[in-house]
């Protein structure tokens, strides 16, 4: 009896470790025991139809695949036009903001001129340049808003630093602490000093 019991768990064995052996085998790739199996199957009734699900399994694997590449692609170029339209955003806002700055400088010369053809001091001007003025240093503020703090800080010291001390007076007070830390120490600590002292 013991016998018989040892020659079924050795045959068990040994069909278990071919069948093994051959799994290892289709795992590296050596052989492809997948059709065969498949083959074998199709003869069990009701699953006639298994080789041909798996076939059509893998053309839609393969779809899926080039689906995937092509979603991945168009992502990155989708990502690519972001950056390039951010970037294309910033360059505008920073043209803005020259463009401001210049129109400033202008006014600020035909002040002084006007002001010294009709005998009057330049601290006389009219109370509707203040309005003007004020009306410049909102929009430059909005303008420095939608910047992120370090293309800020760097249009910041582009501007006469009277003017940047204005605008920075009409921003929100963490907005223009971020932007004032991208700033030098010592052009950061200036500014500071001049906004506590309002």
């Amino acid at each position: 009896m013991f016998r018989y019991i040892a020659g079924i768990l050795t045959a068990f064995l040994f069909i278990g470790s071919v069948f093994a052996f051959l799994y290892i085998l289709d795992q590296y790739d050596y052989i492809d025991l997948k059709p065969g199996v498949l083959a074998a199957l199709s003869t069990i009734p009701g699953w006639e139809e298994i080789p041909e699900a798996y076939r059509l399994g893998l053309q839609d694997l393969g779809l899926l695949q080039e689906r995937e590449e092509e979603l991945a692609a168009k992502a990155d170029a989708l990502a690519s036009e972001a950056e390039r339209l951010e970037a294309e955003r910033q360059t505008l806002i920073e043209q803005l903001v020259a463009l401001q700055e210049k129109e400033e400088y202008l006014a600020l010369q035909e002040r002084k001129i006007a002001g010294q053809q009709m005998g009057f001091g330049y601290t006389q001007a009219p109370v509707a340049v203040n309005v003007v003025n004020e009306d410049r240093y909102k929009t430059a503020a909005r303008l420095l808003e939608a910047m992120s703090p370090e293309v800020a800080g760097q249009n910041l010291l582009k501007m006469p630093f009277e003017m940047g001390v204005a605008v920075l007076t009409q921003l929100e007070p963490r907005r223009a602490g971020r932007i004032l830390e991208t700033l030098p120490p010592e052009q950061s600590s200036k500014y500071m000093a001049e906004i506590s002292g309002h």
